[in-house]
């Protein structure tokens, strides 16, 4: 478990950090009349400040995209010592990652902007004006490739829940369930985003109309073919799982690493097609002989949007290629931020609260006025001695396909709410490699216990057995 872990993680983080690279890197040239997403006039991109505001911003973030690299791959060894120490440990760097690679060309913007304000550098001609393409316009939400395909999508995934229902072990009912709605959920946000992305993609780039048809066409295909390819490989993947479970009664370990395999798959079918659609985009508008330069850097100042006369609440991210941001003038915007950083935020804490018993998990068994306590990695069950019925010793837990339902599993130790395919409902407090495993099974509750401590099972057979 532990290695297939190791790999996961270390080809996410490395997926994470290029596809960062890719969004931010185009910040750097000097495109659109701009560096640093701020427009800087021709005659002034070669000035001493201009080049050094931007060589410093780019060894920055060399510097700290390499850092995180090494980081990266350093946290995935934390897994071979301690799963729970590895989780704690990697959404500490997640979130300082994330932090970083926003404060970092966010800061270098800021200075940029402050300098064109202060050398006056501004195209009052260009300030605020507002182009329309009546072209564009009218064919807005016309694409060669539909959104309503990720519509088959939801069916086909929908479909393939039907063997797991009929054939399938309810065992699994919970984790199916999960999986289930975790792939509709992607599958509808992606039809939600094909459908906005086509009727949002008109944009006026040039004089020229025809050129800006193509551009807006051009686009509106790649981006289509990406939510497509993210879409329709995470049906594979759920159906892969679903049609597994329901033909053969089971879930392996080995199914989970297939379907976080095709969603990896699945997460590159996105990024190609956008980084693809975006070199062809450049290399549209390299030919354009009439652009049309907007000076809007007021609104994007801090680094984010904030427009009050803009309508619009989700628009394309200046700063982040291929990406979408809100428009924080309005009061959606800020009201969804909020909402989901407190989701986030209650995550991070539930998880820190689960973890950290778990990192360092202490057994303690306590026998006191016919009640037996029995505790570890944040987990009790209490169990009244008169209630007992059933106690046997044990060489390994028994062959029952114990399924997970609020623990923690590695290959040191089960703790926690499990429940066996014929047991039922049970906790366990095992810890590999040590025997005898002391079943105890009362009116209503079921516990299989070992320890690290010599003879301290034996102990306690002998003890609830008189």
């Amino acid at each position: 478990m532990e290695i297939m872990m190791f790999i996961i993680f270390i080809i996410t983080n490395l997926i994470i950090i290029l596809c960062m690279q890719f969004a931010y890197t185009h910040a750097y040239t000097y495109e659109n009349g701009m560096y640093l997403n701020v427009h800087i006039p021709s005659s002034h991109k070669e000035d001493a400040e201009v080049t050094e505001i931007v060589t410093t911003g780019k060894c920055k973030m060399k510097h700290f995209q390499i850092a995180n690299v090494i980081i990266s791959i350093a946290i995935c060894f934390i897994v071979f010592i301690n799963i729970a120490v590895f989780v704690l440990v990697y959404i500490v760097w997640m979130f300082a990652y994330i932090f970083g690679i926003i404060h970092i060309p966010n800061n270098s913007h800021r200075k940029m902007y402050a300098l064109k304000i202060q050398n006056g550098w501004i195209i009052e001609t260009q300030r605020k004006k507002v182009y329309i393409d009546t072209r564009v316009s009218a064919e807005a939400g016309a694409t060669t490739v539909s959104y309503k395909w990720h519509a088959l999508f939801l069916i086909t995934e929908l479909a393939a829940y039907i063997p797991y229902f009929m054939l399938g072990d309810t065992h699994y009912n919970i984790l199916m369930i999960s999986l289930f709605l975790c792939s509709v959920l992607i599958s509808t946000l992606s039809l939600v985003f094909h459908a906005f992305i086509n009727k949002s993609e008109r944009h006026v780039y040039s004089m020229d109309s025809k050129l800006n048809l193509i551009v807006n066409n051009t686009m509106k295909k790649y981006k289509s073919i990406a939510m497509l390819l993210l879409s329709g490989l995470n049906a594979v993947a759920w159906i892969y799982v679903a049609l597994y479970t329901g033909i053969t009664g089971i879930l392996p370990a080995s199914s989970y690493y297939v379907y976080i395999f095709i969603q990896l798959i699945a997460g590159f079918g996105f990024i190609v097609p956008i980084y693809m659609g975006l070199n062809r985009k450049k290399e549209l508008l390299s030919a354009n002989t009439s652009p049309i330069d907007v000076d809007d850097d007021e609104y994007w100042k801090t680094g984010y949007y904030y427009n009050p006369a803009d309508k619009h609440i989700l628009i394309e991210n200046r700063m982040q290629s291929g990406n979408y941001t809100f428009n924080y003038a309005k009061k959606g915007a800020w009201i969804f931020t909020g909402i989901t950083c407190a989701i986030i935020a209650g995550c991070i804490i539930l998880v820190f609260v689960c973890m950290l018993p778990l990192i360092n998990i202490q057994e303690k068994i306590t026998l006191t006025n016919n009640n037996l306590t029995i505790s570890a990695g944040g987990y009790t069950s209490e169990i009244d001695v008169n209630d007992i019925t059933e106690l046997k010793l044990l060489d390994e837990l028994p062959d029952d396909s114990f399924l997970r339902t609020n623990g923690a599993s590695t290959d040191s130790y089960d703790i926690g709410r499990y429940e066996g395919r014929t047991l039922g409902k049970c906790s366990l407090y095992v810890f590999d490699g040590y025997a005898p495993i002391l079943m105890i099974k009362s009116n209503d509750t079921l516990v299989f216990v070992n320890s690290k401590e010599d003879g301290e099972i034996e102990g306690l057979y002998e003890e609830l057995s008189q």
